[in-house]
């Protein structure tokens, strides 16, 4: 359920991203999704890390989009948009499968 929260998170913030909202704003609101979906099933210690982690690679990963959004060779641009949210999505997968057995 966590990895369903952080896809739709991720691509709505997507696609607020084209209102010009600041990076940290987009990366924060996807760090509390986050936060609010594992809300249950984290120690408080755990659930803080996991916070600050996403907000950090959240922000990292919106700031390389906004830094490659005007470039007129694009192929770097969705590299970014595809691996990245590629690595998003795969940690929060990763946490599934720690956290709640979910097999392949």
């Amino acid at each position: 359920m966590p990895t369903l929260i952080a896809t739709f998170a991720l691509v709505g913030l997507l696609r607020f991203a084209h209102v010009e909202l600041p990076r940290w704003h987009l990366a924060f609101w996807f760090a509390v999704l986050v936060t609010l979906a594992l809300f249950a099933s984290l120690g408080w210690w755990q659930l803080a890390l996991n916070a600050a982690g996403s907000f950090l690679a959240a922000w990292a990963y919106f700031g390389a989009l906004d830094a490659t959004d005007n470039v007129e060779y694009r192929a770097l641009h969705y590299v970014v948009l595809f691996f990245g949210m590629l690595a998003l999505i795969g940690s929060r997968f990763w946490l599934d499968i720690r956290h709640y057995g979910i097999g392949l």
